[in-house]
């Protein structure tokens, strides 16, 4: 602070300050010479032999101090915030009354895309003009329902086929397929109704050496089927979902041979902690009447497992046990299940592997579905899979591409395959036995799936076998490999192209040859592999109405399926497919 910023107050008390102080010097420096001069005197006096002196000054000054003010250059602080004491809060309730009334707000909704229409039916015919082959498929059903759900698939498909050096080759297949389903809180109850009615020619014989009427060598197969099922749908862990199915069907051909069979199949399933419980219960009865015999056979399974996982692993474990009675001749058997896999990274690795089994019940309805060229008297025996062990690894490449990879080994006890019958009463060897073996198969497989939206699908799978059998020499009519490749192109939901290719390696094949002194005896003969290239295209004119043209065998090749039984050459059809009501 500079001199000039002190006020002018101040300086005068200052002044008035040092001229007090100045007037008490004077009168303490008066006194003090005053005493002085006392003392000399008196020592003078008594120097001088004076023992009393006295002096008496008379003066009306009376000496007085008074008390010093001060005057503090420290700057003071002062609160200007004056202290509330003793302040109590309360809160005093006054109603309120709002001047306005509130308006509701509706409350915001999401805009559902709009469901597709369904239409009640579909009707789809063709024609194949090289064979002689009509088509016609039949769909009709109701529309959505949160309560029910029925309807009917009806289907024919013939030739009428000559086919170069052997007889001939008509066929007709008809399909009739009634369903329905009623739903409740819990539970779906579902029903169908299967009919099946197919003619065949064992048109495999040289038309060169002999001419048989077509009625000689047509074969029927009628099969009849019902089929009740009860699934549940409880939400809550504690309760047991069950799984429960019972059907009967009827099997018979045009030479006295029948199948009927009943199977009851219950699955159960609850939750333990986190564990899953899994117990299957399987009964199987057949019943197969042939011209000559009559056998029964019940299979009764049951299978236990336990299912747990994780954020990125799945383990199922379990044990089946199987009771066979067969020819009289009850049999027990017991096979492993266990299947693994783990997540190693985000779905695009994901290791797996396991061991299975079980008993394979070949049955009229099975080998005839397979093959419907076999004898009308068959020779039957289960199949028994003593393990099946595999190891793979499967994933996701891309958001569009997924791959599967698997290598397995299997052991099977009366593997079944089929040869021509060269007994005395099939003189012209048109029809295939059964022949039964011991068999060990190594499995190489794999599968490529790339899907773009709904605009192209394509699959591409393969499979090697490697067949060791114990007495036969080959294993017949198994071919080495198979390749499928499957491609779907959809234009703007206008044009759809389909291609499938098929290839086929080679197998193996039971004939009879003469030796050099006359007599015929079995030889084994190879059947070279094929292709097959189908191509097929759609348009679609309007949601109601489609034109279709389909193309088979392009590559025109005669190839042999089952040894003695050419396939057809090169045919198409074309059709319509619209919705009538």
């Amino acid at each position: 602070m500079s001199v000039l910023d002190i006020p002018e107050s101040k300086i005068d008390k200052k002044r008035e300050f040092l001229t007090k102080r100045r007037k008490k010097q004077m009168e303490w420096i008066l006194i003090l010479l005053i005493i002085m001069g006392y003392t000399v005197a008196v020592m003078a006096q008594t120097q001088n032999g004076i023992n009393d002196l006295n002096y008496q000054a008379q003066s009306e000054f009376q000496p007085t101090i008074k008390d010093a003010l001060k005057f503090s250059d420290v700057p003071e602080i002062k609160d200007t915030v004056k202290r509330i004491k003793d302040l109590k809060y309360g809160i005093t309730s006054v109603p309120l009354f709002p001047k306005y009334q509130v308006q509701p707000i509706v409350q915001a909704k999401l805009q559902n895309e709009p469901l597709n229409k369904l239409y009640h039916s579909l009707l789809k015919v063709g024609y194949g003009p090289i064979y002689n082959m009509p088509y016609g498929e039949f769909w009709i059903g109701n529309t959505r329902s949160r309560e029910t759900n029925y309807g009917a698939h009806l289907k024919h498909f013939s030739g009428t086929p000559h086919l170069e050096g052997v007889g001939y080759g008509g066929y007709s297949d008809n399909e009739v397929n009634l369903f329905a389903k009623q739903f409740y809180k819990k539970h779906t109850l579902s029903g169908d109704f299967n009919y099946e009615r197919n003619v065949v020619h064992y048109y495999g014989y040289d038309t060169s050496l002999n001419k048989l009427e077509n009625d000689f060598t047509r074969q029927r197969y009628q099969f009849i089927q019902p089929k009740l099922r009860l699934v549940s749908h409880y939400t809550d862990s504690s309760k047991i979902n069950h799984d429960i199915g019972l059907s009967y069907y009827n099997l018979q051909n045009l030479y006295r041979e029948t199948e009927n069979n009943i199977k009851f199949n219950a699955n159960g399933s609850m939750y333990i902690n986190k564990e899953k419980l899994n117990v299957n219960l399987l009964t199987d009865f057949y019943n197969h009447k042939q011209s000559n015999d009559t056998i029964n056979d019940l299979i009764v399974s049951i299978n236990p497992s336990f299912e747990a996982g994780g954020s990125k692993w799945h383990a199922d474990i379990g044990l089946t046990g199987t009771l066979d009675n067969f020819k009289d001749k009850t049999r027990f058997y017991f096979f492993p299940k266990l299947n693994v896999f783990y997540n190693v990274y985000e779905n695009m690795i994901i290791p797996y592997a396991g061991v299975t089994g079980g008993l394979i019940k070949n049955s009229f309805r099975s080998l005839s579905k397979e093959n419907p060229f076999v004898d009308t008297t068959l020779y039957y025996s289960n199949t028994n899979n003593k393990y099946n062990a595999f190891i793979g690894l499967r994933g996701n490449l891309s958001s569009k591409t997924s791959y599967d990879a698997k290598v397995s080994y299997a052991q099977y006890d009366s593997l079944h395959f089929f040869v021509i019958d060269y007994s005395g009463a099939n003189q012209i060897y048109n029809r295939f036995n059964i022949v039964y073996d011991n068999t060990t198969l190594l499995t190489v497989s794999g599968q490529l799936k790339y899907q773009l939206k709904e605009k192209l699908n394509v699959i591409a799978k393969g499979n090697y076998y490697l067949y060791k059998t114990k007495n036969l020499e080959r294993a017949y009519q198994k071919p080495d490999y198979d390749l499928t490749f499957s491609g779907t192109y959809n234009l703007q939901s206008k044009i759809i192209i389909k291609a499938d290719l098929f290839f086929v390696g080679q197998q193996w094949a039971l004939t009879q040859t003469q030796d050099t002194s006359g007599v015929y005896v079995p030889t084994s003969k190879q059947l070279k592999g094929w292709a097959d290239i189908n191509l097929g295209a759609e348009y679609r004119y309007s949601k109601m109405l489609s034109f279709f043209v389909q193309f088979n065998n392009i590559a025109n090749q005669r190839y042999y399926r089952w040894d003695r039984y050419p396939s057809q050459r090169f045919n198409f059809m074309f059709g319509v497919t619209f919705v009538p009501f």
